[in-house]
């Protein structure tokens, strides 16, 4: 993992790359700048040497990555269904998933028990198209196992994985135990420092909350369970989501939670809406109904998104978004409401052109970035998820 040599603001750049007067620089490390970071634009798994360099590993459609409290990234590597991590010698190695797409280790019949304490070691089990992962503050990494119907639990200390919720396809299950709740394609996780985790179950058109009482007791937060684009200024619960609910859907929807408010990217409704958590009031906060690709250097509301995916609140207060279908990664000032694009913007597909490597973040084309995070020093991560790569864009 490159590390900056500079802490400075974030400035996402359009200036020319200049390597300085020191000829030990390293260009990727030049604020703006975004580079690839992991991957090598061919889709695939390196079976031979599965521990390879983040730089010479193949990915397969990664969704996300975040950041463990040690610091080290964890990569979910959707179809390779897989959990990776890059370690500090820079080997990407995987920690959860086999070599065969399933529900849980064979000697357990593919099925991690629900309801029970028993585990079993990560690498043991099989999984199915995770789309989120994020650390909790008990430092354990919560897994959105989208086509598992579940949320799973990974201790890096232990390298073993339980289950949190979920037991099957469905939509039942409020008022009762989380891990005998039924899922319908969660996608996304926010975890709440006392524990709390707030769940997008895409298919269900809804946000559940799994609290922390001893049965982790599951409810409705948001969402009426109907597809739809209204609710703005009533109770959440009392919303619609435009989730994707096709029979053979894209993920969609994605959520944050930060100082007394959640915020959601509602894809399909190509908006970005807010949550006041005391109240929990809902209304919009960026994007307008029509897909589109406009408003940068203007107020959010008054902008164009199209079908926003990914969501992460930046070390400089703004609110990050995975704009995927306009290939782009734009950023909201939570204060001005001002919103412009810091990566990306336009297109540019590996497997048909030479699409660069390193260039200024606002000259760095994208292929449907499902992806974003930040490390703790402030750099920039995104998932080029059709390009099979990840690229960082320096603080």
């Amino acid at each position: 993992m490159r590390a900056s040599s500079v802490i400075v603001g974030l400035a996402l750049t359009t200036s020319v790359v200049a390597c300085g007067d020191n000829i030990n620089e390293d260009p990727c490390d030049e604020p703006g700048v975004a580079c690839v970071w992991a991957g090598t634009g061919v889709r695939g798994f390196n079976i031979t040497h599965p521990d390879a360099p983040a730089l010479e590993s193949k990915l397969y459609f990664p969704s996300d990555l975040t950041f463990g409290p040690d610091g080290r990234a964890y990569i979910s590597d959707w179809n390779n269904h897989r959990i990776r991590r890059v370690d500090d010698d820079g080997a990407l190695r995987v920690v959860v998933g086999t070599d065969y797409e399933g529900d849980g280790p064979p000697n357990m019949e593919d099925r991690l028990p629900a309801c029970a304490p028993a585990g079993a070691l990560g690498t043991t089990v099989a999984m199915n198209h995770m789309t989120d992962a994020k650390f909790g503050p008990d430092g354990l990494l919560y897994i959105a196992a989208w086509h598992n119907n579940k949320i799973r639990v990974y201790d890096p200390a232990t390298d073993i994985v339980t289950v949190l919720a979920g037991d099957g396809y469905g939509s039942l299950g409020d008022g009762g135990p989380a891990c005998n709740a039924l899922f319908n394609q969660p996608k996304a996780v926010a975890i709440m420092p006392d524990g709390v985790v707030y769940v997008i179950d895409q298919r269900n058109e809804r946000i559940r909350k799994i609290d922390i009482d001893p049965a982790r007791t599951i409810t409705n937060f948001a969402g009426t369970g109907v597809v739809g684009d209204l609710g703005d200024g009533g109770k959440a619960a009392d919303a619609q989501f435009g989730f994707d609910t096709n029979p053979t859907p894209q993920p969609t929807g994605a959520l944050v939670v930060d100082g007394g408010y959640m915020y959601i990217a509602d894809s399909l409704n190509n908006r970005i809406r807010r949550i006041n958590m005391d109240t929990t009031v809902i209304d919009c906060i960026a994007g307008k109904s029509e897909a589109g690709y406009d408003g940068d250097g203007g107020p959010a509301l008054s902008a164009h998104l199209n079908e926003p995916v990914d969501l992460e609140l930046g070390p400089d207060g703004r609110l990050y978004i995975a704009d995927r279908l306009n290939n782009a990664v734009r950023a909201v000032d939570l204060r001005t409401g001002v919103i412009e694009t810091v990566i990306g913007g336009t297109s540019c597909d590996v497997g048909l052109a030479a699409c660069p490597s390193i260039a200024p973040a606002k000259e760095m084309p994208l292929n449907e970035p499902y992806g974003i995070a930040f490390d703790a020093i402030g750099n920039l991560y995104v998932t080029d998820t059709h390009n099979h790569r990840i690229l960082r864009v320096a603080r």
